[in-house]
């Protein structure tokens, strides 16, 4: 009898950590960066480090919501 796989195959799950891996290794780097941009007295890195939290938030709800309509 054949059982059908549910969720996500174990490929698909390490790729996505992967994924996410990295795009908080760049939002990191991004946040650090407009940290210091704004401490030198660069105005336009508030636009730098509100881009980088949106599309962090962003990515992180998408996965999230994914994940959630996944059965188990």
């Amino acid at each position: 009898m054949n059982v059908p796989q549910v969720g996500w195959p174990a490929g698909q799950r390490a790729a996505v950590k992967r994924w996410m891996l990295f795009t908080y290794l760049f939002a990191f780097v991004a946040l650090v960066l407009s940290v210091f941009l704004i401490l030198t007295g660069n105005t336009g890195a508030w636009v730098l480090l509100f881009l980088t939290v949106c599309i962090l938030g962003a990515v992180h709800m998408y996965v999230g919501n994914i994940e959630k309509r996944q059965p188990r």
